[in-house]
């Protein structure tokens, strides 16, 4: 695709009125001459003048190819009037917007939305009201509502994640309503804040005003799935959604879990036949951003190169413009493999003919640390003694890679070597033995533990290990749950001490070759931090819980014929 077609002219600080009268500024690129042309909308909180350039093109590069580009300041942010308050204002705001954007000289009345994590979201909430105007959406390394893969996970809020990005969302509000004198106090502190990952209780953070991150303690308030979650919850309401999405995603995303659930959502439950056909699923081996071939530690090679971009173009002139470019008749989901570092395409994700196989944790008892005598095998186990560790909140195990957001500096991002996560006693280590041939899996990874804790709330913690022949140890996947939250978000309820439960819940979806002479590796262990936040190992419905609250927990994994712990990978041809 020639990457330069049309001169362009911009229109900055473009007022745009919503029903409640509260005007909401916009930059609008235009390609000089010929038309009409497709609106392409990108409504972001992280300022309209560069619209997501840290990872997307600059929204000229997009007007060069033939498309109206608007970039607006969603409501309360840097250009655009009104108060701040995520998520709450997107789906009637975002309606209002592209009515706007379908009534621009020179629009041909078909708009697109584009833009990545909050972007991403926001084109999915103005969606379910089925705009008249929207053709198409690309709603990109976003989830499907603010709850469970966003700011909580298995019922653990994702730390590290969230206290910086409200630290990152609070500074502009420093600009704006603060007084001069705040500006470089609240700069230190909020771009210092994995300093204070460790502070307790969260409730009360000192690189967290609550003059200018009031939603910050506004999502803590609501630990549970409630109504304040299930309102812009987008899987509640994917039969409203009638329009084509391009879904695009990364293995090491924060969001991946929601990408995909957008899709299989929409897949099945889109509110017409032709949505529901016109889903596509692109996920590559990349963490939230940037998009490169190089990610945390690894290489991937050239195919995982970043080309969306073009992708994007592509959707929008089948769906906008009418080009038939071939974009709808390819295979509906493409994902990247790592391993085999390559792609591979299928009509439906997961692939057709995969197969979920367990893999049971084996153990004479002694599975603490990388040289200890755990072992991974599909074989079930018969009469084998439970492992042991102790869950001390005030030591927890650092986290190492994994899914996180945003810059890789503030948040643990990536495919990184465990082995010194691996030394520690608190980690059970399970590994299966040299393969013969390789190994693919892709799709989810399920987990079911049996154990039991000293305590009356606790977590536990599964990470999926690719070990290679030199002995590196790279994450896959990893995934949390709460015990409290054992069945489900809405009401915890804590356990009975050193009664055995068993656990099952999702550990993520995955795509990954072992080759032939690497191993399968599994760890367990109740932190992960400050990826999550650490368990007190208390029960307690508030994240008001300091220091004193803290508790060490004893915590037995059990892994007999009664209670065979496994994991389950899906395995495909």
């Amino acid at each position: 695709m020639a990457e330069t077609r049309h001169d362009v002219v911009v229109e900055r600080d473009v007022g745009m009125a919503m029903r409640d009268g509260v005007v909401l500024r916009s930059d609008i690129y235009r390609p000089k001459g010929g038309g009409p042309y497709p609106v392409l909308l990108i409504r972001s909180p992280y300022d309209k003048s560069t619209s997501e350039f840290f990872s997307l093109m600059h929204p000229e590069w997009y007007a060069r190819q033939g498309l109206i580009v608007v970039t607006q300041d969603v409501r309360g942010c840097f250009a655009s009037e009104g108060r701040f308050r995520p998520f709450h204002n997107e789906t009637a705001d975002g309606v209002d917007t592209i009515a706007a954007c379908a009534a621009l000289p020179g629009s041909n009345g078909k708009v697109g939305m584009y833009g990545f994590s909050y972007p991403g979201l926001v084109q999915l909430l103005a969606a379910t009201e089925r705009p008249a105007a929207l053709g198409a959406i690309a709603p990109s390394f976003t989830c499907d509502g603010a709850y469970e893969g966003w700011t909580y996970r298995g019922g653990a809020l994702q730390l590290a994640f969230v206290q910086s990005w409200a630290a990152a969302l609070a500074l502009p509000e420093v600009f704006r309503r603060g007084r001069a004198e705040d500006a470089r106090p609240a700069i230190k502190l909020m771009n210092g804040i994995a300093a204070e990952y460790d502070h307790l209780p969260l409730t009360d953070h000192p690189s967290l005003w609550p003059a200018f991150a009031p939603f910050y303690y506004e999502w803590l308030a609501h630990p549970t799935f409630d109504a304040y979650w299930q309102g812009i919850d987008i899987s509640l309401r994917y039969d409203r959604i009638a329009v084509p999405a391009l879904h695009l995603g990364g293995w090491y995303d924060i969001f991946v879990e929601g990408t995909i659930r957008n899709f299989a959502g929409l897949s099945q439950r889109a509110g017409t036949a032709e949505a529901r056909r016109a889903q596509k699923l692109v996920i590559g081996p990349w963490y939230h951003q940037p998009w490169s071939r190089v990610t945390g530690d690894l290489d991937f090679g050239e195919e995982a190169a970043d080309r969306t971009d073009e992708i994007v173009v592509r959707w929008y002139k089948r769906w906008l413009a009418g080009e038939r470019n071939g974009i709808d008749e390819e295979p509906a989901a493409s994902v990247f493999v790592m391993g085999e570092n390559r792609w591979r395409h299928a009509a439906t994700f997961p692939f057709p003919g995969t197969k979920a196989i367990e893999f049971h944790l084996h153990s004479g008892g002694r599975a603490n640390q990388v040289d200890g005598d755990g072992r991974l095998d599909p074989a079930v186990p018969g009469g084998e003694p439970y492992d042991i560790f102790a869950c001390d909140p005030g030591y927890p195990v650092p986290s190492s890679g994994g899914r996180s957001c945003c810059p890789a500096e503030l948040a643990p991002m990536g495919p990184r070597c465990q082995l010194g996560i691996e030394a520690r006693p608190d980690v059970l280590v399970y590994t299966g033995p040299a393969l013969a041939k390789d190994l693919t899996v892709i799709g989810p990874v399920d987990a079911v533990l049996y154990a039991a804790s000293t305590a009356d709330d606790t977590d536990f913690t599964v990470k999926l290990v690719d070990v290679h022949p030199d002995g590196r140890a790279i994450n896959l996947v990893d995934g949390i749950l709460r015990t409290s939250f054992r069945d489900g978000a809405e009401n915890p309820t804590p356990i009975e001490p050193d009664r055995v439960y068993r656990y099952a819940f999702r550990v993520g979806h995955t795509a990954n070759t072992f080759k032939a002479g690497h191993r399968v590796r599994v760890e367990i262990s109740s932190t992960n931090f400050p990826m999550y936040e650490r368990t007190l190992n208390h029960f307690r419905r508030a994240h008001d819980g300091g220091y004193h609250a803290m508790r060490t927990a004893t915590q037995r994994l059990f892994h007999d014929a009664e209670r065979p712990s496994h994991v389950v990978l899906p395995v495909v041809p």
